[in-house]
């Protein structure tokens, strides 16, 4: 009764062992790739956390009003950061499958580049937002920031970046929070385009 217990696990064993040396065949190459990507990304988000907190920390002290565009931006790249290092977060299968053998064939400066794709993208999407709300064509509601001219009149380009703005301290946190949001969240922007794009007159 013994020997075909063994007879019978032995094929097993084998069947379960090729598919486990293919993914040790591949798993060198992975790793490379993920651990840069995941020291990119890390110190990428270290990075603008200090400058953040720097500049927060020269708002206090020195009492000086810092353009909201470019705080809306920086919270989009902080947004896509947040994002792509909690997808590198656990080094098992499922994070790694997210780097694909294709991915792991760059070379170093062009898996940097790799790297900084999410921020860019998240820097032009919550730049994207704040337009959106500064033109008003998302509705006014509870969620979305109010904005208004700080001045008698914001009629150039050059008025509308510097004094046409959220309304109050609440709009100001609003338009921060939709911008990491952009940033975290790769369709957000688009979705919304789309949206706005379906409610054009069809002429």
């Amino acid at each position: 009764m013994a020997e075909p217990m063994i007879n019978d696990a032995a094929p097993s064993a084998a069947q379960a062992g090729a598919p486990a040396s293919t993914a040790v065949a591949l798993q060198p190459e992975l790793l490379t790739a993920y651990r840069l990507m995941l020291e990119y990304q890390f110190f990428g988000a270290i990075c603008l956390i200090v400058l953040l907190g720097l500049g927060l920390l020269s708002i206090y002290l020195m009492r000086w009003d810092p353009p909201v565009l470019g705080l809306v931006t920086l919270a989009g790249v902080l947004g896509a950061f947040f994002s792509a290092l909690t997808r590198l977060y656990n080094v098992d299968q499922a994070s790694i499958a997210l780097i694909s053998p294709t991915v792991s064939k760059l070379g170093g400066r062009y898996l940097l580049m790799y790297s900084l794709v999410p921020p860019i993208v998240g820097a032009i999407a919550s730049v994207v937002i704040y337009v959106i709300f500064i033109a008003g064509l998302l509705g006014d509601g509870g969620v979305f920031p109010q904005m208004m001219c700080k001045t008698q009149s914001c009629d150039s380009l050059l008025a509308m970046l510097r004094d046409f703005g959220p309304k109050a301290a609440p709009d100001y946190g609003k338009a921060l929070v939709w911008a990491f949001a952009a940033g975290f969240s790769e369709r957000l922007v688009p979705d919304s385009m789309q949206t706005l794009i379906a409610k054009l007159p069809k002429d």
